[in-house]
């Protein structure tokens, strides 16, 4: 959107002659009527902004009228305040949301919500604001939110400030004022549009060359012990075969140190596995090869196929589809395994709490990869140990769902986050240098090597990272255009699985989504984000991938989406996939387009999902443990769904006051007393399910459990 300018009006009053003839009467000289200059109403050099204080959630906000300061102590990871309604529309040219502040911690993300309405995709993320003793200014260049949302135009929109996730912390906010841009901002905002266009060049250029049909072609790589053996086709004489690291882009690429001459027609070449590249001792496992003519991409770019594999490790399949999410061990969760008949189960690693590149604290356990020494939490690999012990013993399929902290002040995490990364809970993984590449792919080899069936348990599966199409929020890489999102992306599913895959030739590297579909309520729409995987794995090689859905409500607070759920449909263009409609992602993974090399089904896990108690009223409970008989109804007759993991196992304060659990709050009256959900889960894939359902049939207002049941169209 561009700024409107304020356009300055001169009006001259020059007099022009004009010679007549002789004969002619001279005629008078009319002077022109000119209407007076009305002069343009000044434009307000800036706006002020009040907050609601009563409004405030997870947080106190007190308002001291002679200091003209407002004092917020945050109780909760979601501390948010509303702002009172601008009171008249705002010039454009008032773009620059701004404040004076101090802070007792770190904000890791400020944010903006433009209401009404309120929702995630009318919002903005901001970045990290530092801690502070004394006050410093924040900003927030508004330009493009307000043009792409229309929010300023009326004098009833209004803001929500959210201050990060940190319990806890004391901050001290005034002069809060939309203003305009200073001239530092307007150069940084053209450098930022400048940069933006770049980048959807670029994005550009990726799609087409996946999208391209070459001439030459690398049909196959296959990586032994200490050899790469590259197969395929060039097109002629001046054909090179070339290597690329993690943190190269074939694309923007001109010269390649890496490469090797290939013969005209078929080929077959062979390279040592490692090498002294960067100032590292690469492994070129995690490498991709292509052939060039000159500096033109003559084919497309093909990971390793085949891959030495670890004898005697069968293949694990959960014994049912009921899944717990979230399993940290507890001594009563790990007993709710057993009451439950839990089958499969997911872990969250944290993996920069794992690994570190410094000896300090609890990072006293060594690893070595690709001949460089790292540090490991010996108290995180005690806890991990004890869950993935406690899932062995049972049979349990696991899935670690694989975060990057962005907040964290260690090594490692400076390393792991990801350039571009301006707030949001986690980071994408910075693959952009070989520093960072060796780091991830140590912890990731590590955790391969240490859950892989022998007495520590085993790592089945693999969820990076979380929720994605929300990539701002839970994945965090900066603005960017879908297609550079997703090539980092890929490439952190590609290390992933060709390293687990040393160790489990079974195991899966999963796409983690939210609810929506078509829509993108966040960054993303996930069905166009598994197309996008699907076309970079027939350009460049399908590898074992799935789906890890949350088809939460879509509104996770309301428990009843038989009715609410009204853009749940059954069409396979629904905006969103909820419990309602099961039945438009059972068919995405069904279809012979979407299957792993054209035959096999891909994992699809329902991870992360729930239903809400509002509260803790019999009513609510009913219609919590409804929506869990429905859920469990459709996951147990569509045959494209391998399991569902129930989140949360009780019901947690950190979660902006959801109940979702199976168990009530530790800190209520009855501490994780169970509720009624709680019994019908223990009750599903058992004798005793119809009888337990049975009552939920009336909460719901149907007859029978067929009537939840539609086609796709």
């Amino acid at each position: 959107m561009k700024l409107s300018k304020i356009a300055l009006i001169f009006i001259l009053g020059a007099c022009t002659v004009t010679c007549k003839k002789p004969e002619e009467p001279v005629k008078p000289v009319v002077e022109p009527v000119v209407d007076p200059v009305v002069p343009e109403k000044p434009v307000p050099a800036e706006t002020a902004i009040e907050l609601r204080t009563s409004t405030a959630h997870e947080m106190t906000c007190e308002y001291n009228a002679t200091s003209k300061e407002y004092t917020i102590t945050t109780s909760g990871t979601d501390p948010f305040v509303f702002a009172k309604a601008v009171g008249k529309p705002l010039p454009d040219s008032l773009c620059v949301f701004s404040f004076s502040y101090t802070s007792s911690q770190n904000v890791d993300d400020f944010q903006l919500y433009y209401c009404d309405p309120l929702s995630e995709e009318r919002s903005g993320h901001f970045g990290a604001m530092s801690r502070t003793g004394s006050f410093k200014e924040f900003s927030c260049n508004l330009i493009a939110d307000r043009g792409k949302f229309s929010w300023g135009k009326s004098g009833s929109d209004y803001l929500r400030v959210d201050f990060g996730h940190t319990k806890n912390n004391t901050l001290k906010v005034k002069d809060i004022v939309i203003r305009p841009m200073n001239a530092a901002e307007r150069k940084a905002y053209e450098n930022a549009q400048a940069q933006e266009k770049t980048k959807e060049q670029k994005a550009a250029t990726l799609q087409a060359y996946l999208s391209k049909k070459y001439a030459s072609s690398i049909s196959s790589v296959s990586v032994s012990d200490n050899e790469v053996v590259i197969t395929g086709t060039s097109s002629g004489e001046g054909c090179f075969l070339v290597g690329l690291a993690p943190y190269e882009d074939l694309t923007s690429m001109t010269s390649f140190p890496e490469k090797t001459s290939v013969p005209a027609g078929a080929f077959n070449v062979s390279i040592p596995r490692k090498v002294s590249k960067d100032g590292l001792t690469q492994d070129r496992l995690l490498w991709k090869w292509a052939i060039v003519k000159g500096s033109a991409i003559d084919s497309h770019a093909r990971y390793a196929d085949d891959l030495p594999e670890p004898e005697s490790l069968p293949e694990m399949k959960p014994a049912g589809k009921k899944g717990l999410g979230g399993f940290f061990g507890e001594s009563l969760q790990v007993s709710d395994l057993d009451a439950l008949g839990i089958t499969s189960a997911t872990v969250n690693i944290v993996i920069n709490t794992v690994i570190n590149t410094e000896r300090t604290g609890n990072f006293s356990l060594t690893h070595t990869y690709a001949g460089k020494t790292y540090y490991i939490s010996s108290s995180q690999v005690s806890s991990l140990d004890r869950i993935f012990k406690a899932c062995a013993s049972r049979k349990i399929v696991t899935a670690a769902i694989l975060l990057n902290r962005s907040s964290d002040n260690t090594a490692a995490t400076r390393i792991l986050k990801h350039p571009e990364c301006d707030g949001g809970y986690y980071s994408m993984p910075n693959l952009t240098t070989a520093e960072s590449v060796n780091l991830y792919a140590a912890v990731l080899d590590y955790l391969a090597s240490r859950y892989n069936g022998g007495t520590n348990g085993r790592i089945n599966h693999w969820i990076l990272h979380n929720e994605v199409d929300y990539q701002k929020e839970w994945t965090n890489m900066g603005d960017q255009p879908e297609w550079l999102f997703m090539d980092a992306y890929i490439k952190s599913m590609r290390i992933c699985s060709l390293i687990a895959r040393q160790y489990d030739p079974h195991a899966a590297a999963l796409i983690s989504l939210t609810h929506c579909w078509k829509k993108a309520d966040g960054q993303y729409a996930p069905k166009q984000m598994l197309s996008d995987l699907n076309l970079a794995s027939s350009a460049e090689g399908d590898f074992r991938w799935g789906v890890a859905y949350h088809p939460y409500p879509q509104d996770l607070t309301k428990p009843e989406f038989w009715k609410n759920d009204t853009q749940s449909t059954w069409s396979k263009d629904s905006d969103y996939c909820t419990f309602k409609n099961l039945e438009v992602i059972n068919d995405w993974v069904l279809s012979p387009e979407n299957r792993y090399k054209g035959s096999e089904k891909r994992i699809l896990y329902l991870s992360e999902n729930g239903t809400n108690s509002p509260s803790y009223s019999e009513t609510d409970l009913a219609l919590q443990a409804a929506g869990a008989c429905w859920m469990w109804k459709k996951v147990s007759s569509l045959e494209g769904i391998d399991a569902v993991q129930w989140h949360n196992w009780r019901d947690n304060k950190d979660e902006g006051g959801l109940r979702i659990g199976l168990r009530k709050f530790p800190e209520s009256p009855d501490n994780s007393a169970t509720k009624p959900v709680w019994e019908v889960y223990k009750a599903a894939g058992t004798a005793t399910e119809d009888s337990v359902f049975a009552p939920y049939l009336k909460t719901i207002g149907i007859r029978s459990w067929n009537e939840i049941f539609h086609p796709v169209q």
